[in-house]
């Protein structure tokens, strides 16, 4: 355990002097993909965005692939496959961003500026920043002769932020390639202590469609109110019957095959930063 210790620190002192020698370059790579727009339903962009990132992959010598099905954005996708490799590991991050109205931006969101040692752009953090890091990660080890241990590879989606509507049929397409031992998911919060977080597991989305019926047209609350049914507090209650005041979701069968948290979980629990107070004096909450 030890050695394992002290080669995973000498790997992170590597790294670091790399990155400090080679910052204007990771910038210059960076704030050129963060100029390419990448709203996923802008098909042209998001295949320019996906041509660039397999061209980055492949300058790093990493074997480089599109994945698509019909309709979707191109999933980038690369492997690295060193010699008696035991176990796989796939890194993910999408490279697609949130759509956006330009009049609300304060700069042009394609057009990276820099102010008091931050970028701003769209997508400068969720999720291409993720996607940098990678593979700048992958110059550091090779300038310092770290090989890799484990078959790695990369999995970089175009749709994420519209819902990921093609990824299972794509997962399901190339089930044998993307065979791994575990995925590492490189877009989630950032911790408010503001240091790096490895948070066990995934959040999920599930979506409802919901009809309420009431009258056939707007009714007078003053004449009407309590008499005949509101669809706006229909939906209240409904929604308001999900949770309990402590935040328990009532849904039946909601929890059913969650694992209670171990001995271990807890612990580290409560070793974690405790933000809380921190957070309640920002958001203003009593």
């Amino acid at each position: 355990m030890a050695a394992l210790c002290h080669a995973e620190n000498a790997a992170a002192i590597a790294g670091g002097k790399w990155r400090v020698a080679h910052e204007q370059a990771i910038l210059t790579e960076f704030t050129g993909l963060l100029a390419i727009p990448n709203i996923a339903s802008d098909a042209v962009n998001i295949r320019h965005n996906a041509d660039a990132i397999s061209k980055m992959l492949e300058r790093r010598g990493v074997i480089s692939r599109l994945l698509q099905t019909a309709g979707s954005p191109p999933v980038v996708y690369g492997e690295i496959r060193p010699p008696n490799a035991l176990r796989t590991v796939v890194f993910y991050a999408h490279y697609d961003g949130q759509p956006l109205n330009p009049k609300e931006w304060a700069t042009d969101p394609w057009k990276p500026v820099t102010n008091d040692g931050r970028i701003y752009a769209r997508s400068a953090s969720d999720d291409k920043a993720a996607i940098v890091a990678l593979l700048t990660a992958l110059d550091a080890l090779k300038s310092a002769s770290i090989p890799l241990k484990q078959n790695v590879k990369f999995v970089f989606e175009g749709e994420e932020e519209a819902g990921s509507p093609h990824l299972d049929r794509i997962l399901a397409a190339h089930k044998d390639l993307l065979k791994a031992d575990f995925w590492f998911i490189c877009d989630g919060p950032v911790s408010r202590s503001r240091r790096q977080q490895i948070v066990f597991g995934a959040r999920g989305v599930e979506t409802v469609d919901i009809t309420l019926y009431g009258p056939k047209r707007e009714l007078h609350r003053g004449h009407y109110g309590n008499w005949a049914p509101n669809p706006a507090m229909m939906l209240a209650r409904l929604l308001a019957s999900m949770k309990d005041d402590d935040g328990r979701v009532l849904v039946d069968r909601f929890y059913d095959g969650i694992e209670p948290l171990s001995d271990t979980g807890k612990r580290a629990i409560a070793a974690a930063p405790d933000v809380d107070e921190d957070l309640i004096r920002e958001l203003w909450l009593g």
